[in-house]
Formats: structure tokens, sequence, C-alpha cells
């Protein structure tokens, strides 16, 4: 399991002690080059703004999980809607300059981000047996097993002994409950696995909470997304209450 772990953030609102990081937000204007159109749904209607991830600050610690060079990276979605379109967009720092969200587009009020670096782990929520990853792996070498066994080995040699004390750590040491707002590392899984059966990695998880809100919407990427810069058919896909 060490070897599976990814860098990652937590993504809190800005405080006395937990600065802006770069131009990183949740919500408000968009942070466009000159001349981009605003992206529109399959509908024809304008999406709306659900945040800007500023990859030159968060780069250095990512490593090799993105070695091409992204600037802002602009994330919109149909918000409040069982739909899945999300459209991403990249715009170089230099040249972006902020581009309020047309109507009838809802407008998310904006909340400015301080990114603190964490390891994740794809361990996930009390009711499901994790990560689609995890069900990749032999486990016919752990010592009790059995293949016969009512339990999954996911849920026996992971789940069961690593889900408890990965949340504590995460709380007591990372200050993150899986679930809180994320960029980057494994996604937590609730409920719904969605497109992560199909290879697709995490980019970005947004809490209700920032909104006053419950439950959390996750943005999943197309496998190799981060190295070619192409985020096309990305989705975001929303998950359970925590």
């Amino acid at each position: 399991m060490a070897a599976l772990a990814r860098p990652g953030f937590v993504l809190r609102p800005t405080g006395p002690d937990e600065p802006p990081t770069g131009r990183c937000q949740a919500g408000g204007p968009a942070l466009l080059e000159p001349g981009t159109p605003w992206p529109q749904s399959t509908a024809g209607t304008p999406l709306s703004l659900f945040a800007v991830l500023d990859t030159d600050e968060l780069a250095p610690w990512l490593g090799d999980q993105m070695p091409t060079r992204l600037g802002l990276v602009n994330v919109f979605s149909a918000v409040g809607s069982l739909s899945e379109e999300c459209t991403i967009v990249c715009a170089d720092p230099a040249r972006a300059v902020e581009v309020p969200t047309p109507s009838p587009a809802e407008i998310l009020r904006e909340v400015r981000l301080h990114a603190a670096p964490i390891m994740t782990l794809p361990v996930s929520g009390e009711y499901d047996t994790g990560d689609p990853v995890l069900k990749t792996f032999d486990y016919r070498a752990e010592p009790d097993f059995d293949e016969d066994h009512w339990e999954s080995p996911v849920e026996r040699f992971v789940q069961g002994p690593l889900r408890r004390e990965w949340h504590l750590y995460s709380r007591e040491e990372q200050r993150f409950t899986p679930g809180d707002s994320q960029a980057f590392g494994w996604p937590y899984i609730d409920s719904w696995v969605g497109k992560r059966t199909d290879g697709y990695e995490h980019l970005l998880t947004l809490s209700g909470d920032l909104w006053d809100d419950n439950g959390f919407e996750r943005v999943m990427i197309p496998p190799g997304a981060l190295r070619t810069g192409d985020f096309t058919d990305a989705v975001c896909e929303q998950d359970g209450l925590h």
C-alpha cells in the first residue's frame, strides 16, 4: 500500500494561517486568456465555473505526475445538475484575465483556496470496497487467504485493516477528512465509483461545505491527461454525503 501512495492537496478556504495558494479558487470568475470562448453545455447554455487550480504552484509537490506545464486550469461544469458535463480550459497565468460567469449559468460564490500537501491512498468509504485498482491485485500470498471466504480479498486485506486507521491518520496528522475538497491524488469514493472503472484519474473533488451544502462532486480526467494536456472527455460526478 505504501508503494501506491500518491501526493495530492487538501483544499481549504484561506485564513490567517493559510494564505491563498497562487490563484487557486472555487467558484467566482474564470481566469482565461483574452478571446477564449466560455464553455457551453451540449444544450447550448453556459456552464458554471467550478474551480481554478494554479498548477504552477502545485506542480513541485506532484513530481512526475504532471510533467506538462498547464498553468491555470479552469474547471467548468453543470453545477447542481445530474449531468456529468465538464469542460477544462487551461490558461497562461501571464495572460489570463478575470471573466465573469455569463447568464443564465449558476454563479458560485468565490472562495479563495489554500492548498496543503497531503498523501493519499486508494482506501475509500464505509460501504464499498475501495478504488477499483485494488481489485486488480493478487492477494493469494496473504497468509490467511481463502478463495471461499465470504469477504472479498479487498475488504479483508485492505479496507478492513486500513480504512479506519487511514482515516484517523488523515484527520489527525494531515488535517484532512477523506471526502473534503481535494486536488490530485487518489479519489475518495463514497458510493459512486463512476469512471474509475474505466481507468479515469482524479483531478478535483469539491465539497459542498465550501458553500454550506452537502455532498461533494468529483472531476475525473482521462488517463494521461496530465501528461498531454488533453482534457477532452473529463466528467463531473456527484457522490454521497460525508
